[in-house]
């Protein structure tokens, strides 16, 4: 794709145009809510940047901060137009998606390096060199969810993620990955930078959000759901990957405990308890045939009242907390963790919250469940998956009974809001997680 700076006869749209110049382009956007109306959407910032062809806009919506840079260009022949500008027919100019754009990812390179935010760089400047000239052949990541990511070749090749959607505060995304990699693990891409932006909310008070981060780019990765997913269709045996996994886990939960110290906070089987019923209540409203197997209602109550009874239970800590197979890349034969950031939508103080770490395991075990239906497997097959995961994560010690109901405790909480989430997104899979709750609930107590 090719680029020409503006010319005299571009022009910027003005504050009180720009949502409705963009706004087909934003509504199609996975990362913007398509339910939101045009009068609920406003401009929080739009800023010229130090190059005059870039813009940063944030708008807000409902109390969610949007990220939206800009590039304005004479011509385009690539993906990424958010609208015309409306300049004359024989050049009419372009208002481009800032990761679309490579000039402007090589402003996010130049700039975020002028303002000191490129962590653990032994390369140098023979980095900073060689990412500027690969920035003019990048690529955007299909299939954007809540971010764009833009996918840098070369010497040093790197991914940089752009969020749409801004949080208050240190982004986990940068700053898990970034103390994991202090502590000398190697099971997270290496961070290489990041960007930040001051803001004044609604209330005119000051707020410092990350608004872009950069990390190495592993070598021919692939997704782990669907590795996982291959594995289950051609009925390989997953042993060895699961078990590999497992110990993954159990590392990246070390360095974390490591990095972040214990919770302040110890666990409470009664708080686990009120958080399972409540899952329930949940799921119940939102798919009312979960009444039609009783016995699943009432294997929750015994669950939770087991949970009440159990005492001594270890420590919390930093988790990832949104932990399954989409999370993980394999790469050169070994697994790497990413997506810290959480879901992006939750505050910021509940995804950063220490947890137990079985919600990390619990979570991993059902996306197993989920690969076993995508491929085909049949119930063996995901069995052996699990115990190798397991076995990967704990070893081959026996555990003990409590530990055991804290684990299906976290497993049934997942599936709860499986059944939620799939009766309200995807009502053919909702399958999935109740025929999940009638192996687990019986075993939980």
């Amino acid at each position: 794709m090719t680029a020409k700076s503006p010319n005299s006869q571009l022009k910027w749209p003005g504050r009180d145009a720009i949502i409705d110049t963009i706004w087909d382009y934003l509504i199609l956007r996975r990362w913007f809510p398509s339910y939101l109306e045009r009068a609920e959407v406003r401009v929080l910032d739009y800023r010229e940047l130090d190059d005059p062809q870039f813009r940063l806009l944030i708008l807000e919506a409902q109390g969610v901060w949007y990220h939206i840079p800009l590039a304005l260009v004479a011509e385009w022949n690539g993906a990424g137009i958010v609208a015309r500008t409306g300049g004359s027919p024989e050049n009419p100019g372009y208002l481009i998606d800032g990761p679309y754009c490579p000039q402007y990812v090589q402003y996010w390179i130049r700039s975020t390096h002028q303002a000191g935010t490129l962590p653990l760089l032994p390369e140098g400047e023979d980095l900073i060199a060689n990412l500027l000239a690969a920035s003019l052949e990048s690529k955007v990541l299909s299939g954007e969810q809540s971010n764009s990511s833009v996918l840098l070749g070369g010497k040093y090749p790197t991914i940089i993620k752009f969020f749409r959607v801004l949080v208050s505060g240190a982004n986990p995304e940068v700053t898990v990955p970034l103390a994991l990699a202090r502590t000398g693990w190697q099971g997270v891409p290496q961070p290489r930078g990041y960007s930040q932006l001051n803001l004044w909310d609604p209330d005119g008070q000051p707020q410092q959000v990350t608004t872009a981060c950069a990390a190495v780019r592993l070598d021919e990765a692939r997704d782990g759901f669907r590795l996982v997913c291959s594995l289950a269709s051609s009925g390989e045996d997953p042993t060895i990957m699961a078990r590999q996994l497992g110990k993954t886990t159990a590392n990246m939960h070390r360095h974390l405990l490591e990095a972040f110290g214990p919770g302040e906070d110890p666990a409470s089987g009664t708080m686990m308890a009120t958080r399972l019923r409540h899952q329930y209540q949940q799921a119940e409203a939102a798919y009312p045939q979960l009444r039609e197997h009783p016995q699943i209602g009432e294997e929750v109550k015994l669950l939770a009242q087991a949970l009440t009874g159990l005492g001594g239970l270890p420590p919390t800590q930093r988790v990832h907390g949104d932990y399954h197979l989409g999370q993980c890349l394999y790469s050169s034969g070994d697994w790497y963790v990413i997506d810290f950031e959480g879901e992006p939508l939750r505050p910021l103080e509940e995804r950063t919250a220490p947890d137990q770490v079985e919600r990390d395991i619990a979570g991993m075990l059902r996306s197993f469940d989920y690969a076993r239906v995508e491929g085909g497997a049949d119930g063996d097959w995901l069995n052996r998956a699990r115990l190798a995961f397991l076995e990967g994560y704990f070893g081959k010690e026996q555990r003990p009974a409590p530990a055991l109901v804290v684990l299906r405790a976290f497993e049934v909480e997942k599936a709860l809001y499986e059944v939620r989430y799939e009766a309200e997104q995807r009502p053919d899979w909702v399958s999935i997680p109740l025929e999940a709750l009638m192996l687990l609930l019986p075993q939980s107590h």
